[in-house]
């Protein structure tokens, strides 16, 4: 008789661990889940918030005139544009493949350097 008392003890135990395992189990999975979302909410918070001060950037004036400016061509009343171009190549170094000497171009006076960044257009 006590056999049978104890083989159904260890049964209705071993359904209660069992029960309380799974249940351990699904609270761990729920817990996870929950930080995930946290994580998701904040970093979608922190994406509204850069795209909020991005919307609140292109409301400026300053942005406005920048891009009246650059797209439109714009300029204020009192302002004078300067457009300045590239710049002139560099002199070439050439070489020769019989000898290893590295043989420079004319270097051309500051003057005339001068002259073609102000007035000569590439």
């Amino acid at each position: 008789m006590i056999i049978v008392y104890f083989v159904i003890g260890v049964f209705f135990a071993s359904i209660i661990s069992y029960s309380a395992v799974r249940e351990a189990y699904r609270n761990r999975k729920i817990e996870t889940d929950v930080e995930s979302l946290q994580q998701e909410a904040k970093r979608i918070q922190n994406e509204n918030d850069n795209l909020s001060k991005t919307i609140a950037f292109l409301e400026t004036s300053q942005y406005q005139e920048k891009t009246a400016k650059q797209k439109l061509n714009m300029q204020k009343p009192d302002e004078n544009v300067i457009v300045v171009k590239p710049g002139m190549e560099q002199p070439k170094i050439v070489t020769s493949p019989e000898s290893n000497e590295k043989k420079f171009l004319p270097e051309i006076p500051n003057y005339v350097k001068w002259l073609n960044f102000f007035f000569k257009y590439n």
